[in-house]
Formats: structure tokens, sequence, C-alpha cells
């Protein structure tokens, strides 16, 4: 979408190829804060995961500026700086809510290290660098897309946007696939208890509702690029609104609810220090797992998969704490973790 676009009606000119819907924006925007509240408020009475909470409520209150922005828009619709502002809050806050995946897969990956494919520190570090990178052509992109006055001003912005598109949907897929490999793992040790059941659930459905944001997305770019600049709104999906509020708001509003409503900090504990003992499905307390990769910072950061230790063998070395038998943890309104009966009666921790 540019900012110079006429409808069927040239006397009646609207940066909007179609008669938006004056409700939605307000419903939506209602509907984001309140998630956002709502996150916050567990993360301060109960659940804890306070840079999870973070990410969640900023977006939410991104995406609620955006569609108040979008609501001043639509009653001022040859305002183009109003038009540019909900255009570039609404592209770029799916990237973001994306960065709360990433919390929570690393906390995955910490409560059962002995599974990791990578360490569970760098998953944050990996995905958040790759995801800063999405989110710079995301902003820069949607920006000059929405305000080009001449076809190369219009193709470099669309350029910038799709890159960023194409990025995160491989992001969305290289993370789909270190679930899967986690899960994976965790059946083949027979130790797969409840709540990391409905955490990789969590995981594989918000992954795939932000893949197809991603193929939406892509899609309208790519129609665009084919139009002419004197009607950048030729394609189908930009025409019709109700292509936008299925397959980017409803679908992201559907993402945000699920996680309110099945909010991480239930299943998972507070402290990235507590893992889940290999042997009896125990909750304990370690050092963690910063402690447990014996490698310097700056390697594990270049290198979080350790592909070093695969090519010369020296492998990864590690110590196994989880082997020790460190003291047992116990927290309060937590989701069942399947532990064994006869392991109950072990020491606690508070």
């Amino acid at each position: 979408m540019t900012a110079e676009n006429k409808t069927a009606h040239p006397d009646n000119w609207s940066l909007y190829p179609y008669q938006p819907a004056k409700p939605l924006p307000i419903l939506f925007a209602v509907g984001f804060l309140t998630c956002g509240a709502l996150m916050l408020y567990q993360c301060i009475t109960r659940y804890g995961l306070k840079r999870y909470t973070f990410t969640m409520t900023f977006t939410s209150i991104v995406w609620a500026a955006g569609f108040g922005c979008r609501m001043a828009s639509i009653y001022k619709d040859e305002n183009i700086d109003i038009f540019i502002a909900q255009y570039v809050l609404l592209f770029l806050g799916p990237p973001l809510f994306a960065g709360a995946e990433y919390f929570i897969l690393g906390r995955v990956l910490a409560y059962i290290p002995y599974h990791m494919p990578i360490h569970p520190g760098r998953v944050l570090s990996t995905f958040i660098i790759l995801d800063t990178v999405v989110e710079v052509l995301a902003i820069n992109g949607a920006s000059a897309n929405a305000s080009a006055k001449t076809v190369s001003e219009r193709s470099s912005g669309l350029s910038r946007m799709l890159a960023s598109l194409v990025i995160q949907a491989i992001l969305e897929l290289g993370f789909l696939s270190l679930v899967a490999l986690v899960e994976r793992r965790c059946r083949k040790a027979k130790l797969f208890p409840r709540n990391l059941r409905i955490v990789t659930c969590i995981l594989y459905v918000t992954s795939l509702m932000m893949l197809v944001r991603c193929i939406f997305r892509i899609i309208e770019g790519f129609e665009v690029m084919d139009c002419p600049l004197d009607l950048p709104n030729c394609g189908s999906v930009d025409r019709h609104e109700w292509f936008f509020y299925v397959f980017e708001v409803a679908n992201i509003f559907l993402f945000v609810l699920l996680l309110t409503i099945f909010p991480p900090g239930k299943y998972l504990p507070p402290s990235d220090k507590v893992y889940l003992d290999p042997l009896d499905g125990t909750e304990r307390v370690g050092p963690g797992f910063v402690k447990a990769d014996t490698r310097p910072l700056w390697r594990t950061v270049l290198d979080p998969f350790n592909v070093h230790g695969l090519i010369t063998g020296s492998g990864l070395v590690e110590d196994k704490f989880w082997e020790r038998d460190n003291l047992a943890y116990k927290r309060e309104n937590a989701a069942s973790t399947d532990k064994p009966k006869a392991h109950a009666e072990k020491g606690q921790v508070m």
C-alpha cells in the first residue's frame, strides 16, 4: 500500500482502496490492551517471567496504538502522516510478538538441559538478533512503501518488507524444527510430562500462526509489486479489508489470547536454574545452564550449535549438573508435571 491511492470515486479521494470498517480498530485495540493488562497482572501476582511479559505487554500497547492511529486515519483518510503511522505500527507488531516465543523456548531448554540442541541462553540471543534485523527491515520498508512517490521508491520499500517477511518465515520454520526436535528427544527418553506437552503444543500453534501471517503478507507484497504507481492497490488481497483482519489481525489476536489463557509461567518454573530430573521427573534446583556450558561466552554467542565441536570432534564440554542429587524444588500454582509418586517424598526447596 502506498500513500497515493484513489477509490473508484475520484471526488471521494482516500488513502484506502475500500471503505474501512470503523468499529473493528476500537474492538481490537481494547482486546489487545486487555490481554496485555492481564499478562502484566499474571506476571506480578503469580508467574513471573518478566522479560517475556514485558515483550508481550509492550507489543500489545504498540498494536493498540496502531489501531488507534488506524481509527483516526479512517476519519481523516487524506492525512498521510496518520496513515503511515498506523501502517508501520501494525506491520511491525507481529515480529515483536514472535520475540516472546523465543523467551519461552529458551526457558524450555533450560528446564530440560540434557535434551538441548542449542545453548538455552543463545536461543534468545540468536533469534533476537535475527528478529532485530526483521524489525529494522520491516520499519524501514513499511514507512518507505507507505510514503512512496515514485516506482523506484515503492519497489525499494517493498523489497525490504518482503525481505523481512521471508527472514521471519525462515525463523519460524527453524523455530518449529527446534520445538519438534525437543519433543522427539523428550518422547524418546520417556520423560515428557503434562506441563511440557502443553507448552510445546502452544509453541507449535503460535509459530504456525506467525507463519500464516508471513505467507499472507508475502502474497500481498508480490501482488503490489505488479501494480502500476497510479493504482498501487490493484491486487485482490490489498483491495479487500477482510483479508487483513482475518489473516493478520484476528490471527495474531488469537496468538495473544492463547498465551493469555495458557500463560507459560503456569507450566514452567520462574527461574532458569530449575530443571527436570531426567531420572525421576522431579523439579530440582541447579546452577543453571550458564554454568554448564564451559565454553567462553563469545564462542557460545557465535556458535550456539557448537558447530566447531562437531567438526573437530571435541564435542561440548558440559558440567552435567543434572546427574547430581540437587535439592528438589516446589512451586505453587503450577501445572502438574506427572511426577512419579514414588519420589514425592524427596526434599523441597521453597
